[in-house]
C-alpha cells in the first residue's frame, strides 16, 4: 500500500495489516489504518483502497463463517429473508433484553430467559404499527466470534437496533457495536419496566426509520396496506420500482391524491411523494393503469 505523510498509528497499523495471518487480524489492523489516515486531498485513494479492502474482506469473513456453520451441522446461514414493509435487525449483548422486547413489540413467545446465549439463530416476528409491518428479528448475542456475520445481516436490513444494557459494562458495549455502520441506526437503553415503555420504544422504532407510506389506488379502489417507501427514495419512480419491475420499466406517469395541489393531480416520475399520499401509477403501451 502506497505510503503517504501520516503519523507513527497510521504506520505502525500498516505494519499489522501486513504481518497478518487471519482476516480477523487483517481487518482490525485495516480499520486501524482507516483511523489514523490524513483525510486530506492527497490521501483520496488511499482512503478509497483501505474502505475496498475492508468490504472484500468483511464479505470474506462471513463466508467463512457460513461455511464453518455448514460443516458443523448448523444449515442455516443465520440471514432472515424480509417479510413485511421494513425489517429490523435487533443486537445486543447477553441479556440484553432482545427475545424480551421483540416478544413485548410483536406478542410473540420467543425463547427469552436469562440464561446466557439462549437465542442460538436468528428469530423473526411482525409488529403491526401505522398500518405498516415491520419484521423484527431476534439474533444470538453478540461477541467476536459472530460479529462480522451479525453486522452483515444488520447493514442488509433498513434499522439496526442496538440495545445497550445499563446493568452491563457499557463501555464494551459501545466499544462492541461502534463499528456498526448504518444510515439508520437506532441505539436503545430499555428500562426494566419495558412494558410502560412500549408504545414510546415503537414510536422511536418508526421514527428511526424514516418510513414514507405511499397508498395504491386502481379500478378496484385503494389498497388498505400502504407501499413502503423510505426518506431519500420517495419518487413516483420508486414507488413503482417497489411494486413490479415492470411498472417501473414501462412508466408513464402518475396521479397523486394527498401532496399535490389539487386531487388526481397528473405528475411524472421524478415527483416526490409524502406519507399518507394515494397514486395511481399510468403506464406506457396501452397497459392499464394500477
Amino acid at each position: 500500500m502506497a505510503s503517504l505523510n501520516a503519523g507513527p498509528e497510521y504506520y505502525h497499523a500498516e505494519e499489522k495489516y501486513h504481518d497478518a495471518g487471519t482476516i480477523e487480524e487483517k481487518i482490525a489492523a485495516l480499520q486501524e489504518m482507516l483511523k489514523f489516515c490524513p483525510k486530506h486531498k492527497a490521501a483520496h485513494s488511499i482512503l478509497t483502497d483501505i474502505k475496498s479492502k475492508l468490504g472484500r474482506y468483511r464479505k470474506e469473513a462471513v463466508r467463512e463463517e457460513l461455511a464453518k456453520r455448514g460443516r458443523k451441522g448448523g444449515g442455516s446461514s443465520g440471514f432472515v429473508r424480509k417479510q413485511g414493509g421494513a425489517q429490523v435487525i435487533v443486537l445486543g449483548f447477553p441479556n440484553s433484553g432482545k427475545s424480551f422486547l421483540v416478544n413485548l413489540l410483536a406478542g410473540t413467545r420467543l425463547a427469552s430467559t436469562d440464561t446466557p446465549f439462549e437465542t442460538k439463530q436468528a428469530a423473526p416476528a411482525m409488529m403491526d404499527y401505522n398500518r405498516v409491518q415491520i419484521q423484527l428479528v431476534d439474533t444470538p448475542s453478540g461477541h467476536e466470534g459472530n460479529k462480522l456475520l451479525l453486522f452483515a445481516m444488520a447493514r442488509a436490513a433498513d434499522l439496526a437496533l442496538v440495545l445497550i444494557d445499563g446493568t452491563q459494562d457499557v463501555a464494551a458495549q459501545k466499544a462492541f457495536f461502534g463499528s456498526l455502520k448504518h444510515k439508520r441506526r437506532l441505539d436503545l437503553h430499555l428500562h426494566r419496566d419495558a412494558e410502560k415503555h412500549a408504545g414510546e420504544i415503537r414510536d422511536k422504532i418508526y421514527s428511526s426509520l424514516r418510513i414514507v407510506r405511499v397508498f395504491t389506488r386502481s379500478k378496484n379502489g385503494k389498497d388498505d396496506r400502504p407501499i413502503v417507501l423510505f426518506e431519500g427514495a420517495t419518487a413516483v419512480r420508486d414507488a413503482a420500482r417497489t411494486i413490479h419491475k415492470d411498472f417501473f420499466e414501462h412508466l408513464k406517469c402518475a396521479r397523486v391524491w394527498g401532496s399535490t395541489r389539487f386531487p388526481g393531480q397528473q405528475v411524472g416520475a421524478a415527483y416526490a411523494l409524502r406519507d399518507g399520499d394515494t397514486v395511481e401509477l399510468e403506464m406506457h403501451s396501452n397497459r392499464d393503469a394500477v
